[in-house]
């Protein structure tokens, strides 16, 4: 084998190589262009989150804050609701009393 062969067979083995690499990079490209509509895609969806958190889930908490501010302002005071179990506990003792008392009256007829 003379130098122009081996010329040659190196000339053909570089020409299948970069075929090779014509190949590889076209399915890199492809890929890229794929990667490039899902990174869109997924800038839509990040920009419809954004939007629907700004308006929606605000406007949500804030009806939720004002049903929470209506619910505390008719609770009544913590202060008045013992004094009212005081007050009850009271008369819980006085009807037993009472009741006893009417019970004794009733035996001693």
């Amino acid at each position: 084998m003379n130098n122009e062969e081996k010329i040659l067979q190196m000339l053909e083995e570089m020409r299948a190589g970069m075929t090779e690499m014509k190949s590889d990079m076209a399915e890199l490209k492809a890929t890229q262009e794929k990667h490039g509509a899902l990174l869109e895609d997924l800038d839509q969806r990040s920009a419809r989150t954004q939007i629907l958190l700004e308006t929606d889930i605000t406007r949500d908490i804030g009806l939720l804050f004002e049903g929470h501010k209506t619910i505390l302002d008719t609770l009544a005071p913590k202060a008045r609701v013992d004094k009212l179990a005081e007050e009850v506990d009271t008369l819980k003792t006085v009807v037993r009393l009472l009741t006893h008392d009417v019970a004794e009256l009733k035996k001693a007829q």
